[in-house]
């Protein structure tokens, strides 16, 4: 069977603003010396076929020649992209940050770019919000003694899909269900 939840552009939006300020850690969490804080945002928009994007003010923690200050972007375009993986033997919901464009404040043009690179990279490698729907969703259901002929009914998630329009992130499940036999 086919589950489908719809999220209209609306809710999307009001959803992520809540996320904001954000900070995803680049580095070693325990020592915060590479982050990157989003916050203030300008603009969030659904990409149809690419995901969701978020215009805002950033930070960015980065070292640079050898110092490890906060570098701030007054415009910064971040794209969320989702796509269903696999993780641990079952589907889940990952959401890929990549940063689109900035504009860093007091850094050299030649310098802009090099970090904005440096900091995807990161990203890529590290920083990926995920919903393990999989193995959140999957259960079998005890059924009572006085339903004599069936153990349980068990649900199991098969796979996953997204897709992004302008009006609408639509989430759907596929959803394998069994109803096991008691032993005689």
């Amino acid at each position: 069977m086919k589950l489908q939840a719809v999220f209209s552009r609306d809710e999307v939006v009001a959803f992520a603003s809540e996320f904001l300020p954000l900070k995803l850690q680049l580095g070693d969490p325990k020592k915060d010396e590479r982050y990157l804080l989003l916050s203030d945002p300008k603009t969030i928009d659904l990409v149809p076929g690419r995901g969701l994007r978020i215009a805002c003010r950033a930070q960015i923690r980065w070292p640079v020649l050898g110092m490890n200050v906060p570098i701030t972007a007054r415009n910064l375009s971040v794209l969320m992209t989702p796509s269903v993986v696999e993780l641990d033997g079952q589907p889940a919901l990952a959401f890929k940050p990549r940063i689109e464009q900035a504009d860093l404040s007091g850094v050299p043009a030649r310098l802009d770019s090099t970090l904005t690179e440096a900091v995807n990279r990161a990203l890529m490698e590290r920083v990926a919000p995920t919903w393990k729907f999989g193995t959140m969703l999957t259960r079998s259901i005890a059924m009572p003694a006085m339903l004599s002929t069936t153990q349980s009914i068990d649900l199991g998630v098969a796979a996953g899909e997204v897709h992004v329009s302008e009006e609408a992130f639509t989430f759907s499940l596929v959803v394998r269900a069994t109803a096991p036999r008691r032993s005689e």
